[in-house]
C-alpha cells in the first residue's frame, strides 16, 4: 500500500481518482474502494499496509477523523460539481422543490448556485450524530421527491419512490485534495526530520543536556546526562527534577522566568560547569527550562540559540551575487559595484524601477560584507500604515499604549544589531519619522516608544526605492539630510528592458521552476515564443517576466510554451466587462457555458475579488485565473493588477 490512499464510496469516485492519478503521474497514491459497512476495516487495512494521508469524502472523511490518528484530507465539493448535478436535474425539466442533504462540503453554496440556475432547493446539512433516513422522510411529508446527495442519501432513498442525483467531486476537486495530501506527507516527513536532527544533538554532543516542561518534570535527558548524574535515560524522563537532583537550579528559571548563565555547581557529589539555564518561552509563556552541562562555551550556544531564532523570524539573507541570474555587461558592472560596496561598511541607496530585484542585491551586499553571520531585516516602509512604522522600526516600552505586549517589544533596528536593515521603499516613510530615523543613524542609538533609556545598535542601512529621492527632496517631501546620510554610495539596478541579453536566462530560470513545481516537467519555450519575449515591453521588469512564465506553464496543454500561452486568453474588445441583460442562464446553454456565466457572475459580484472568488466557487487560484480568462471577464486593468489581488 503506498503513502497516500483515496478512499472511494462508489465507482464515479474510482474512476476520476485513477483518471487524475494517471494524468498527473502520482506515483505514490493509491485506490482503495469501500463501503459505509467496512469503511473502518478498509482503512485500518490500508494504515497497517503503510499509508500515511488518507483522502476521501463526506462521512468517510468523518468517520476517519474521529476513529484514527492519520491525517485525513477531505475531498471537497466544488461549485462546478453542484452545478453539473443540477444542470441533471434542469435537463429532466423538474418543476417540485429539491432536497440537497450532506455533509457541508455537499451544501455549501448550494442554495446560491440553485437559485441563479432558478431552483427551489430545501437544503439539510448532515453531521455526524444525523438521522439521515428521519430527515429524508420529513422531507418526503414535505412533498419533495428528488435529492441531491452523495453515497448516503443514495442508500437511504433507494427503496423509496424518489430520484437522487450524486455530488460526483470533479478531477479539480480531486487533484486540490492529492496535492494537500501530498503536502502534508511532505511536511510530516519534514517535521520528523527535525525530530530526528534534535535527537541526534542531544545525544551524541558531548554535553549534558536536561529539559524540564512547567511543572518540573524532566522531558529530555541525553546520554551524557546519564553519565554525568548516574541515571538512566528511562529512569530519569517522566519523574520531577528533584528527584534526580535535589540542589537543581532549573526550578529557579522557571519561577524567575530568568536565564543564568555561566555557573559552578556540585551535582550528585560532582562539580560541573552549567553553561546555561534557559527558560523555554512560547507566546509570551514559560512552558519550561532547559540546562546544559561540561563543554560548550558560552559563546557557542549563544550563537546556536541566535541563528535558531534568526531562521524563525526570517532575519536571514538568503541570496548572493551568484545568484543574480544574467548575460548582459550592464548587470555584470552592477555586481562589480555591488561586490565592492560589500567590503566598505557605509549606507547604501539601491534605486531602480518595480520589479528588478532590489532585495536581491541588498541581501547580497550583505553576504558579502563582514557581517555576513549576523542578521539581515527586511521591512517595507510602504507596506505598514504610519501608526504602526515607528513602533516596528523603535519599538516600545511595557505599557506604552493599550495592547502593548507585556514586558515590551524590541523593534527591528535592535534586531538587526550587529548586521544589517533593508529599508525598502525608503521614499514613503513619513517625514516625522524620517527625522527620527536620521537620529539613529548618526547617534547609533534608538529609544523605544513610552521609554526613556537609549539602546545602542550597531547596524548598517542599505535603502532601496523606485522613485527619485533628489526629486522628492525638491518637493520638501524627503528630508535633504537623511538623503546625503543613506545615499553615500549609490547602486543603479536596470530594468530589463535596458538587458534583453538577461531574458532568456532568465526565461529558462523560470522555466525549469515553474515547471518543476507544478510537475510539468521536460517544457521549453517555441522560438517564435522566446523571440515574442525579446519583443516584450516589460513594464514590470523580472517580475513581470517571472509571472508571465508561471502562467504560461500552468495554462500550456503540451511540453512546448506558445505565444498564446504567455499572452494568455484575449481580453473583450473595449471596456469593462457588462452585466447580462439576459437571465444568468439560458435554457440552450451547455455545462461550459453554465460555468462561464456563473464564474463571471462570481467575479463580477465579489468586485473582482479572486480570493473571495476562490472561497464561493472552492477552487485555487491558479484554476480560477484559467478559467476567468477562458470567460473573457478580466480586464485589462483586473490583468494588470493581479499579482497584488
Amino acid at each position: 500500500m503506498k503513502e497516500i490512499v483515496v478512499l472511494s464510496p462508489f465507482s464515479s469516485m474510482s474512476e476520476v481518482a485513477l483518471r487524475v492519478i494517471a494524468e498527473n503521474g502520482y506515483a505514490n497514491v493509491d485506490l482503495l474502494d469501500a463501503e459505509p459497512g467496512n469503511a473502518l476495516q478498509r482503512t485500518r487495512q490500508a494504515i497497517d499496509g503503510g499509508a500515511k494521508v488518507i483522502v476521501t469524502r463526506g462521512g468517510f472523511y468523518e468517520l476517519i477523523r474521529s476513529e484514527f490518528d492519520i491525517p485525513a484530507v477531505e475531498l471537497k465539493v466544488t461549485a462546478f460539481d453542484l452545478i453539473d448535478a443540477f444542470n441533471q436535474i434542469k435537463s429532466r425539466d423538474c418543476a417540485e422543490p429539491v432536497g440537497v442533504v450532506g455533509y457541508r462540503n455537499v451544501i455549501y453554496g448550494a442554495e446560491i448556485i440553485a437559485k441563479v440556475m432558478n431552483l427551489q432547493t430545501v437544503c439539510y446539512e448532515i453531521t455526524k450524530k444525523s438521522d439521515i433516513a428521519a430527515e429524508i422522510e420529513r422531507l418526503r411529508s414535505q412533498g419533495i421527491r428528488t435529492f441531491v446527495g452523495d453515497n448516503n442519501v443514495r442508500m437511504t432513498v433507494h427503496d423509496l419512490d424518489c430520484q437522487v442525483f450524486l455530488v460526483h467531486s470533479g478531477n479539480q476537486a480531486m487533484q486540490i485534495a492529492i496535492q494537500q495530501a501530498i503536502d502534508i506527507l511532505y511536511a510530516s516527513r519534514l517535521e520528523k526530520e527535525k525530530a530526528q536532527q534534535f535527537a541526534t544533538i542531544t545525544d551524541f554532543v558531548h554535553d549534558g543536556i536536561i529539559a524540564i516542561d512547567n511543572q518540573g518534570i524532566i522531558t529530555v535527558f541525553n546520554p551524557a546526562s546519564e553519565k554525568i548524574m548516574g541515571f538512566s535515560r528511562q529512569e530519569a524522563i517522566g519523574r520531577r527534577i528533584t528527584e534526580i537532583i535535589p540542589e537543581t537550579r532549573l526550578l529557579s528559571v522557571l519561577e524567575r522566568e530568568q536565564s543564568m548563565i555561566g555557573d559552578i555547581q556540585t551535582l550528585n557529589k560532582q562539580t560541573v560547569v552549567a553553561t546555561s539555564r534557559i527558560p523555554v518561552v512560547v507566546d509570551g509563556e514559560v512552558r519550561g527550562a532547559v540546562a546544559t552541562y561540561q563543554d560548550i562555551t558560552d559563546v557557542q550556544r549563544l550563537e546556536q540559540k541566535i541563528r535558531i531564532k534568526l531562521a524563525e523570524k526570517g532575519f536571514v539573507a538568503q541570496y548572493d551575487f551568484s545568484d543574480i541570474i544574467h548575460k548582459s555587461e550592464g548587470m555584470a558592472e552592477c555586481i562589480r559595484a555591488g561586490q565592492k560596496f560589500a567590503r566598505y561598511d557605509t549606507s547604501v541607496l539601491i534605486f531602480g524601477p518595480s520589479g528588478v530585484g532590489k532585495e536581491l542585491f541588498a541581501q547580497s551586499i550583505h553576504r558579502g560584507s563582514q557581517r555576513k553571520n549576523a542578521p539581515f531585516v527586511a521591512i517595507n516602509c510602504a507596506a505598514l500604515p504610519e501608526s504602526l512604522i515607528e513602533s516596528e522600526l523603535f519599538g516600545y516600552a511595557e505599557g506604552s499604549f493599550t495592547g502593548a505586549v507585556r514586558k515590551g517589544k524590541a523593534g527591528l533596528f535592535e534586531m538587526a544589531h550587529g548586521g544589517t536593515i533593508f529599508l525598502d521603499e525608503i521614499s514613503e516613510l513619513p517625514l516625522l519619522l524620517q527625522g527620527r530615523l536620521l537620529r539613529v543613524l548618526q547617534e547609533r542609538q534608538v529609544m523605544r516608544l513610552g521609554d526613556s533609556k537609549l539602546i545602542p545598535v550597531d547596524v548598517r542601512v542599505i535603502c532601496a526605492t523606485n522613485r527619485s529621492l533628489y526629486r522628492l527632496v525638491e518637493a520638501n517631501q524627503f528630508r535633504v539630510d537623511l538623503y546625503f546620510r543613506i545615499a553615500i554610495l549609490s547602486l543603479y539596478v536596470p530594468p530589463l528592458n535596458e538587458r534583453v541579453e538577461d531574458i532568456g536566462l532568465l526565461g529558462a530560470h523560470f522555466l525549469e521552476e515553474f515547471s518543476d513545481r507544478y510537475r510539468k516537467k521536460g517544457m521549453s519555450f517555441s522560438q517564435e515564443a522566446m523571440d515574442y519575449l525579446y519583443r516584450h515591453d516589460f513594464k514590470g521588469n523580472v517580475r513581470e517576466l517571472r509571472g508571465m512564465v508561471e502562467r504560461a506553464v500552468v495554462i500550456a496543454e503540451g511540453k512546448e510554451i506558445r505565444i498564446a500561452d504567455l499572452e494568455g486568453m484575449p481580453h473583450r474588445d473595449a471596456g469593462e466587462p457588462r452585466e447580462p441583460s439576459s437571465p444568468l442562464f439560458g435554457e440552450a446553454m451547455t455545462l461550459k457555458d453554465v460555468e462561464d456565466a456563473y464564474i463571471g457572475h462570481v467575479f463580477r459580484k465579489t468586485g473582482g475579488s479572486i480570493k473571495a472568488s476562490c472561497d464561493i466557487l472552492g477552487v485555487g487560484r491558479t484554476t480560477l485565473w484559467r478559467k476567468i480568462r477562458e470567460t473573457g471577464c478580466l480586464t485589462h486593468k483586473q490583468e494588470s493588477l493581479k499579482e497584488g489581488d
